[in-house]
């Protein structure tokens, strides 16, 4: 696998190179800005581009508007952005994003420690998937909130629309819980009922990814309706 890193902090973009490289992922260039980040893409053509949300010159979005002219211009190349904050909204904005070919991630940057985990969303979002990162499904999921749509599901459903926002598809989630498949899908449709969200059978990405932004965007309203922080 070829990746781009985009990062302003130097040590943090050389431990990711290093680490990601004893991964055996090929690292074919590490940069700083926005400018750098598209030349690098250009004549690299990676597999995924790695990108840090806050970058030079006003450290507020650039990450996201690189992404988003990767998108335009390589549709091809996977996205997978890092930051520093749980925002669900950036997460929804990366979600519009994604396409049949390569998907998108987002990951917290307390998360990247943890390589083995770093190199598997790489692997996920090369191969199409989405990948959500969990402790910012984990965070809107034990918001109180009053009244709680959630309180309608069993805590065995509440893990399944956790890994259904986190990108998992219903293969996916069976193996994590080591269920049958069917009953994976069972599950999802009462949950799908329950909440009013999209049940559509995972049968190609398209399906998985949209149903990710259905539940993002169902579990971030109830925070809006509460008038509750965006992350």
């Amino acid at each position: 696998m070829h990746v781009v890193i985009v990062e302003d902090q130097g040590l943090l973009r050389d431990a990711l190179a290093e680490g990601l490289t004893g991964q055996g992922v090929h690292v074919t260039a590490k940069v700083r800005d926005a400018d750098g980040a598209l030349a690098a893409i250009d004549a690299a053509a990676p597999d995924v581009a790695i990108l840090d949300i806050r970058l030079p010159p006003t450290f507020s979005d650039e990450g996201l508007v690189i992404a988003e002219q990767v998108r335009e211009r390589y549709p091809e190349v996977g996205l997978l952005v890092l930051s520093s904050y749980a925002e669900v909204a950036y997460a929804e904005r990366l979600l519009h994003m994604q396409d049949e070919s390569r998907a998108i991630g987002y990951l917290l940057k307390e998360r990247v420690g943890d390589l083995a985990e770093l190199t598997e969303a790489l692997r996920r979002v090369s191969g199409g998937e989405v990948v959500i990162d969990p402790l910012l499904i984990d965070r809107l999921m034990r918001r109180r909130r009053a009244p709680d749509p959630l309180a309608a599901l069993s805590p065995h459903e509440r893990r399944i629309l956790a890994l259904v926002a986190e990108g998992r598809s219903n293969l996916g989630i069976a193996q994590e819980l080591g269920n049958q498949i069917s009953t994976v899908e069972k599950h999802v449709s009462v949950i799908a009922d329950k909440l009013r969200l999209p049940a559509a059978r995972d049968t190609d990405r398209r399906h998985v990814n949209m149903r990710v932004l259905a539940a993002l965007v169902y579990l971030r309203s109830l925070d809006q309706a509460r008038g509750g922080p965006d992350h």
